[in-house]
């Protein structure tokens, strides 16, 4: 009885529906239909409502375009209509000062192979370097049909030589194994959100995240709700966020497949993208077979890697056509040095592919592999190759030395030059680096933020200030940009925290 009345407090809890309210994936709200409205009650610029008839598939949330100020990209919409002409253009994400920019209109060309419109932009060159939803209009026949995406791109001044993104994984929305590191910080996901928050406090250049972004097994048809509850946890990145599938976003249980609501709120399991000169391969690492991703509960049959035919042929296409790459990275779930026969239901299965991802690996260069699953750090070198493995951010810990982190990425001129936080192999730990403001909300002209840096590395913070429109100042920082919009400015600040200290940064009227 004792059990019954633990697990209904925690479907309670963790689903945060009601036990006799449960739906099938095929209620599931579409991720494009986001509210407008946030958990903390802040106003988002912009309502993405994609119909059924049209939808962005290119770029997403998950796999943004990073493009040059003045440059072009392709979007790719599925649209079966004929339009007469096209609208694109950016605005500001999630942002109360918000700017938008029309996109210059390019050559249009419907893909037959892939069956999507493939439509050239350009970006303008007075568009501030900032991070960007999308909207596409098609034209037809006197009518218009609107589809968009939040956080979609993000606009730079130019590809750093020099650049920084963070690896963050195992995030496990909905998983109540937290708890047994900290059940306050679980409930509620808060550890995820902080490591969000930290992360846009850093302010890098993007973020990877590799897999488990969900749980899976706790109750019929959770994945119903922990999708969406992830997806809008995953819109507070002030940064491109570029994402891949774990074992626990992909179990099939209760008749819902959680791949098939991946698709529908995050995007394609495997893809890759450029930053500049540098690429990455996104890859599922839990590409079983349907009837092996089966589960009930707590017991699926597969929870190791699997990588079929299909995608690997893919991988060693994507990785031959990257032959120009200053260096090549890989991000996935299951570190491909590690056979996962134990986990399985029965322990009679390994990775497959393994072996030949690792000579693909070899063989096209990879500098370094991205990683999660195990919940623990660990850092290992075989050849030219770095196999670089994070801890989780939220879930349960599987080592006597792990901790709640993430870990921040250092590139310069073509080499990883900085992966640990403390050596050998250590992320950065979560809750150790916290800021407060006065009141910002563009009503006060005089604002103060609080950071405490308790970790033992000194780090630049960037502070965003919501001030009425005005010439300022700063003390114990720097204005890196300003921005004004309907008489509130918004104005960011890099404020540098030397280790094991606090600071105080304020705006005030010049």
């Amino acid at each position: 009885m004792k059990k019954a009345v633990y697990f209904a407090i925690v479907i309670l809890v963790f689903g945060g529906i009601s036990p006799m309210i449960v739906g099938n994936s095929g209620n599931t709200p579409s991720s494009e239909s986001y509210i407008s409205e946030g958990e903390s009650g802040t106003t988002f610029a912009g309502n993405f409502m994609n119909s059924d008839e049209m939808k962005i598939s290119y770029p997403l949330f998950s796999n943004p375009a990073i493009v040059a100020k003045g440059d072009d990209f392709t979007i790719l919409v599925n649209f079966s209509g004929s339009p007469d002409s096209w609208g694109c253009s950016i605005s500001t994400a999630y942002d109360p000062v918000a700017e938008t920019f029309p996109l210059g209109m390019g050559d249009s060309e419907y893909n037959s192979t892939s069956g999507l419109w493939e439509i050239s932009v350009n970006v303008p060159v007075n568009a501030d370097d900032d991070l960007y939803n999308i909207t596409v209009i098609a034209y037809e026949g006197g009518n218009a049909l609107q589809a968009g995406q939040p956080r979609a791109v993000s606009v730079v001044d130019e590809y750093k030589e020099n650049f920084s993104f963070v690896h963050l994984t195992d995030f496990h929305i909905g998983d109540p194994r937290g708890m047994t590191v900290d059940v306050f910080k679980t409930i509620g996901w808060k550890a995820a959100r902080k490591s969000v928050e930290e992360v846009n406090l850093l302010h890098p250049d993007f973020v990877i995240i590799t897999g488990d972004l969900v749980f899976g097994q706790l109750y019929p048809f959770e994945y119903s709700v922990e999708y969406r509850k992830c997806y809008k946890i995953l819109q507070e990145f002030d940064v491109p966020t570029f994402l891949c599938p774990g074992n626990h976003d992909g179990y099939i249980q209760t008749g819902q497949d959680g791949f098939k609501l991946w698709k529908k709120f995050i995007g394609p399991l495997y893809y890759s993208f450029d930053y500049g000169k540098y690429h990455f391969t996104s890859v599922n690492s839990y590409d079983w077979p349907a009837p092996s991703r089966w589960a009930i509960s707590y017991a699926p049959l597969q929870w190791g890697g699997h990588i079929q035919d299909e995608q690997m042929e893919w991988i060693e296409k994507d990785l031959k056509n990257s032959a120009g790459a200053e260096a090549r990275f890989i991000m996935l779930h299951h570190n491909p040095l590690w056979d996962t026969k134990n986990d399985s239901l029965f322990k009679n299965r390994n990775y497959t592919g393994r072996e030949k991802l690792l000579s693909l690996i070899e063989k096209y260069d990879v500098s370094a592999v991205f990683d999660g699953h195990v919940h623990y750090d660990n850092v290992t070198v075989k050849g030219d190759t770095l196999y670089i493995t994070t801890t989780t951010c939220a879930s349960e810990l599987s080592a006597d030395d792990a901790y709640w982190g993430y870990r921040l990425i250092d590139v310069n001129s073509g080499k990883i030059t900085s992966y640990n936080y403390r050596e050998p192999k250590y992320s950065i730990p979560l809750y150790r680096l916290n800021y407060t403001y006065s009141e910002n909300d563009g009503s006060a002209s005089t604002v103060s933020a609080d950071i405490e840096n308790d970790l033992e590395m000194n780090v630049t913070a960037r502070l965003h200030f919501y001030v009425p429109a005005g010439d300022y100042e700063v003390q114990n920082g720097k204005i890196v940009k300003e921005t004004v919009v309907g008489g509130i400015e918004r104005v960011e600040v890099d404020a540098y925290v030397p280790r094991l200290h606090s600071l105080e940064v304020t705006i005030r009227p010049s």
